[in-house]
C-alpha cells in the first residue's frame, strides 16, 4: 500500500511538473513594454517608420512601446547595441536595407542574415536622384552635361554610405565617369536640411522619405521604373534615360523593416507569432494607423514574416554583389 501511495503521489507531482511546463510555454506574451530600437538618430526614414507604428501597436501587443534611437557609425552602433540585447522578444529592430547589407559587409563581426527573424517589411521606398531646382538642370541629361564640364563642382549630399540612395549615385556617377564630390552627414534629416538649405547640389534618398524636400527639388530620376513612386508621379527612370546613352545602373530603394534576433523564432515561437500578428492588425488592420501614416507620408507597403523574409535576404544578396563590384 506504502508503495502505491508513492508511486501516486510521485505521478501526481509529475502531473504537476508536466502542466506547471505547458503553463510556462502558455505563458501571456508581452507582460512588460516592447522597445523599437532603431539604429539611427531621430529624424530619418527609419525613426518615423517606428514613431508610425508606436502609439497604435499597444493596442494590438497590450502593453507599452516605447521607441529607442542608438545611432551612430551609419546605422552600426545601434546594430551592435541590438545584438547585445537580451534574445526574448521584447526587443524589436527597426532597420532597413541595404544599410545592414553595408554594416555586414563592412563589418562581418557585428551580424550576419541569419541573426534575424524578420517580422515585416513595412515601407518600401524607391530610391530617386534629386537636384535643386536653382541648378537649372530639368534632366538627367542636363545633370550628365554639367558635370563633365565641370568636374569636382557638382556637390552631393549623402546621408551615409551604407544608405540605399548614395550606393546606387555612387554607382551611377562611377559609371559614367563622373568626378562628384560626395559630401557626408549624419543621417537622412541632417541631409535633407543640407539640401533644403543650399549647402549640396544633389542628393538621393527614398523617394518617399524625401517628400520634405519636394518644393526645393527636381527629380532627375527614380533607381526603379517610371510611376512607382506615387509622391514624384512625374518622375522618370533612370535607366529608361540610361539606355540612349547605352548605360545602366542597379534598382533599388529603402526596405524598412521590423525583426527579432532569430532565437526568439527559435526558442519563442508563440512570441515571434504574437510579434507577426500585432504588427499586422496595427499597419494592415488599423485604420488609425493608415490615416495617420498618409498624413505623415510613412509607407504601409505590409509584407508579412516569410515574405520579408525573403525580400530582406534578397536585397542583401543584391547589394553585396553591388558593394563586391564597387569595391566599398
Amino acid at each position: 500500500m506504502a508503495t502505491t501511495r508513492r508511486a501516486l503521489m510521485a505521478g501526481a507531482a509529475a502531473l504537476g511538473v508536466a502542466f506547471a511546463g505547458s503553463a510556462a510555454v502558455a505563458e501571456e506574451f508581452p507582460t512588460k513594454e516592447v522597445t523599437l530600437l532603431v539604429n539611427y538618430g531621430a529624424g530619418g526614414g527609419v525613426d518615423r517608420t517606428a514613431r508610425a507604428v508606436q502609439p497604435f501597436l499597444p493596442d494590438a501587443l497590450g502593453q507599452n512601446v516605447i521607441v529607442e534611437n542608438i545611432g551612430g557609425a551609419g546605422g552600426k552602433t545601434g546594430l551592435k547595441a541590438f545584438m547585445q540585447m537580451p534574445r526574448d522578444g521584447y526587443t524589436v529592430l527597426t532597420a532597413f536595407a541595404p544599410a545592414t547589407t553595408y554594416t555586414k559587409f563592412t563589418d562581418p563581426d557585428v551580424f550576419e542574415m541569419s541573426d534575424l527573424a524578420v517580422i515585416a517589411v513595412m515601407w518600401t521606398d524607391p530610391a530617386i536622384l534629386l537636384a535643386r531646382k536653382d541648378t537649372g538642370w530639368t534632366s538627367l541629361e542636363d545633370f550628365i552635361a554639367y558635370a563633365k564640364a565641370n568636374p569636382g563642382d557638382v556637390t552631393f549630399g549623402s546621408s551615409g554610405k551604407g544608405s540605399v540612395g548614395p550606393i546606387l549615385a555612387r554607382t551611377l556617377f562611377s559609371d559614367l565617369g563622373l568626378d562628384v564630390r560626395l559630401v557626408p552627414y549624419s543621417g537622412g534629416g541632417e541631409t535633407r536640411k543640407a539640401f533644403a538649405s543650399g549647402e549640396v547640389m544633389l542628393t538621393a534618398a527614398g523617394a518617399g522619405g524625401a517628400t520634405s524636400i519636394a518644393d526645393e527639388a527636381v527629380a532627375l530620376g527614380l533607381f526603379a521604373p517610371e510611376g512607382s513612386a506615387p509622391d514624384w508621379p512625374d518622375a522618370p527612370s533612370i535607366n529608361d534615360q540610361l539606355a540612349a546613352m547605352d548605360a545602366e545602373v542597379p534598382e533599388g530603394g529603402a526596405y524598412r523593416f521590423f525583426a527579432v534576433h532569430s532565437d526568439v523564432k527559435r526558442d519563442y515561437p508563440e512570441r515571434f507569432d504574437a510579434l507577426v500578428e500585432a504588427f499586422r492588425q496595427t499597419i494592415v488592420d488599423n485604420e488609425d494607423f493608415k490615416a495617420a501614416a498618409a498624413e505623415s507620408g510613412v509607407g504601409t507597403d505590409w509584407q508579412g514574416a516569410d515574405a520579408a523574409q525573403a525580400l530582406i535576404e534578397d536585397v542583401d544578396a543584391r547589394f553585396t554583389d553591388i558593394l563586391n563590384a564597387e569595391g566599398s
